[in-house]
């Protein structure tokens, strides 16, 4: 059934005359009536009685009259929603955000969501890299923001790269291993050390400048996915902190968490991208989570925290022999 011919139908109900009906849709007053003609043709039943100046609709006509109209208003509802779609006002985004990710975009990009796209529904998963590649093959997460390093060979799935993070230690303030200048792994390893899930790369530097004892599967004695509790571990105890040295750059500028000294590894880096499946139409709402991303991770990237005081050297008192090395 052609949508034109009811709108031509509408058209004459809603005018009361074919010569006005005909204006109103930019038709000569035959060629509208050659298409209600056809209309009730296509149905087999007279949809307008014509015998009086002004045109009623028949029974029939009356039923098939309700139905256009509601199909005319789900037509123009949506090419609203379409409308509003391409301009990112309104629609569904789901992302997917693994730890490091997840600390230091959630909240500024939820914030974000509310004061410039409030119609558009988000909703956030937050998990390991591996969790959130099966979550967006199944389609449940429309893009994410993860480790680089676990996505490489998935043809699947288009990438876009983001600063590299320095990743390093933390601990608090005046905490005990800030006395060694160069702290070893054997200082380290008198603490709990704690972590989320790191990539491969920052796993295989550590090894390097700590020697086999670094690996993280040697060294961390805590895990979780959430980083917020373990940066309230590290305020609170003598844990240490292992991770991308900006995710605590609030406590870092406050002077409440210190970087550990360690071995200096130009190369210890966090590789992180944008992903998400590749040859889908994206929503302009994914293109504010990618905008947003790439805006705040050249900050995130640019962070150096102050550098801790060294420990004041003991003074000797006078005419006392200096202590051997």
């Amino acid at each position: 059934m052609d949508f034109q011919k009811l709108k031509h139908l509408l058209a004459v109900v809603e005018h009361g005359t074919f010569s006005r009906a005909a204006d109103k849709v930019n038709l000569s007053q035959p060629a509208l009536s050659r298409s209600i003609q056809a209309l009730e043709a296509e149905l087999g039943l007279p949809l307008l009685d014509r015998g009086t100046r002004q045109v009623r609709l028949t029974p029939y006509g009356a039923c098939v009259a309700e139905r256009a109209r509601r199909m005319r208003y789900e037509e123009a509802e949506l090419r609203r929603e379409l409308k509003t779609l391409a301009g990112g006002e309104s629609g569904t985004l789901s992302i997917g955000l693994s730890p490091t990710p997840a600390s230091l975009l959630l909240a500024p990009f939820l914030a974000h969501m509310a004061s410039h796209h409030p119609q558009v529904r988000v909703a956030a998963e937050l998990g390991a890299t591996a969790a959130l590649v099966d979550l967006l093959r199944a389609e449940r997460i429309d893009a994410m923001v993860c480790d680089a390093r676990m996505l490489y060979g998935a043809a699947d799935i288009e990438t876009r790269p983001l600063a590299a993070l320095r990743a390093g230690m933390v601990c608090r303030k005046r905490h005990p291993i800030l006395a060694h200048r160069r702290p070893t792994i054997d200082h380290i390893r008198q603490y709990p050390v704690a972590s989320s899930t790191l990539s491969p790369e920052v796993a295989l530097r550590l090894a390097e400048t700590l020697g086999p004892a670094g690996a993280p599967e040697q060294m961390v004695t805590v895990r979780c996915e959430n980083l917020e509790p373990l940066v309230r571990l590290a305020l609170t105890t003598d844990t240490l902190l292992l991770g991308v040295i900006c995710v605590t750059r609030a406590e870092q500028r406050a002077g409440h968490l210190v970087e550990v000294p360690l071995p200096p590894d130009p190369q210890r880096q966090g590789h992180y991208v944008l992903a998400r499946l590749a040859g889908r139409s994206p929503l302009k709402a994914q293109d504010a989570l990618y905008t947003f991303t790439q805006q705040c991770w050249n900050d995130f990237a640019a962070f150096r925290p102050r550098q801790p005081r060294p420990a004041p050297a003991t003074r000797r008192p006078p005419g006392s022999p200096a202590r051997r090395a």
